[in-house]
């Protein structure tokens, strides 16, 4: 494509009277406290263009995208919604990074996706499902990061951030670098896992992008044990916003929303919130811990050092589910859960070896557990 210097700084959208502001890191652009993860975006055309106009609207000004999501039609379904409307908004483009990724493959997918969203500049463009194990990646000679800064330089870019499920202690290493403007990571109620992170770059002026803030619809579900922890009488879901935009290091919180209902709840429930300083998180953050000590040590943290199951069990995501249901009361949410895992990697499976106990770190009676687990039905 063409290369077009754009008069691209133009400042982003606001409608106070609908939306919150927040800064963005170090950046100086101010983003909407919701945001939209497009990833959720469905086959009704009509939807999403009216979805997307509606959140603008509203004052949403970032819109998450790769060409990854919705089977390689994210962007696609996108961009209708865009049409008039783009200027002041970021769209944010994705892309990953393999052994063999080179400077010219890496800019030439930063123009094709592009050309799909119909616009002439990313005011963000992310390094997607990112590790530290891809940094020598980056870096190398005739690698991405010179594709990023070439496009930077010529105004096709004017901010770079990451995203993906490397361990916290290693996006904090990614964050202490200075590369990045910006790290897009889960979190919400229930996963804290990346909260160091979170804090670390809130040190740094490194903006925080917290997607599946309802996890991914698992917050959608009542939970009165979260609302007595939390001391909020409040749908699941709006309290789960509110924890997020508790943390003050949060700039946004990226909803993956697929229908004008969601939206619709979600933009004035982050509207009527105002955390007024570090207590309220804190205080929220207290009462989870409460929930917590219920099943002391007794909670998988992820580190999937499980697996390979012999039987094939996906245990980290079992274990997730039990931890949804007894720390924190979720238990329609897990049922749901337990019933979507393929057969090929459910707790049926399992025979009782002990094999993934002696793996684990955090001492987990695994067994135990999905034995539990295997009562919900």
């Amino acid at each position: 494509m063409p290369i077009t210097r754009p008069a691209n700084h133009e400042p982003l959208i606001r409608n106070d009277d609908a939306m919150r502001y927040r800064p963005l890191g170090k950046t100086g652009l101010l983003v909407s406290a919701l945001s939209f993860g497009c990833m959720r975006l469905s086959e009704d055309q009509d939807l999403n263009t009216s979805l997307i106009a509606r959140a603008i609207e509203l004052g949403v000004n970032y819109f998450e995208t790769t060409r990854w999501y919705c089977q390689g039609q994210c962007q696609q379904r996108t961009a209708p919604g865009l049409v008039g409307r783009s200027a002041g908004v970021i769209v944010s483009g994705k892309a990953g990074i393999q052994v063999d990724t080179t400077a010219y493959g890496f800019r030439k997918e930063i123009e094709r996706q592009l050309d799909i969203l119909g616009l002439t500049h990313f005011k963000f463009f992310q390094v997607g499902w990112f590790g530290w194990d891809r940094v020598a990646h980056l870096l190398k000679s005739g690698g991405v990061l010179e594709a990023l800064r070439q496009a930077q330089a010529e105004g096709l870019i004017h901010y770079t951030g990451f995203t993906g499920h490397d361990t916290p202690e290693n996006f904090t290493r990614i964050i202490e670098t200075g590369l990045f403007d910006s790290i897009t990571v889960p979190y919400n109620l229930i996963n804290r896992v990346y909260e160091p992170t979170i804090r670390r770059a809130g040190e740094l002026g490194v903006g925080v992008v917290a997607m599946c803030p309802v996890a991914g619809g698992a917050l959608a579900c009542d939970s009165p044990a979260l609302q007595d922890a939390l001391g909020m009488d409040l749908p699941t879901a709006e309290m789960a916003l509110r924890f997020v935009l508790a943390n003050p290091a949060v700039s946004t919180a990226c909803s993956g929303m697929s229908t004008l209902a969601q939206l619709e709840q979600n933009a004035p429930t982050v509207k009527a919130f105002d955390p007024s300083g570090p207590a309220l998180f804190e205080s929220m953050c207290e009462g989870l811990e409460r929930l917590r000590e219920g099943l002391g040590q007794r909670l998988c943290t992820a580190c999937r050092y499980c697996l390979p199951c012999a039987q094939g069990v996906d245990i980290p995501r079992h274990l997730e589910l039990y931890r949804h249901w007894r720390a924190f009361g979720l238990t329609d949410a897990a049922r749901q859960g337990l019933r979507g895992i393929p057969s090929a990697n459910h707790l049926a499976r399992c025979n009782g070896c002990g094999e993934c106990e002696k793996k684990c770190p955090n001492a987990i009676p695994v067994r135990e557990q999905l034995k539990e687990l295997a009562t919900l039905g």
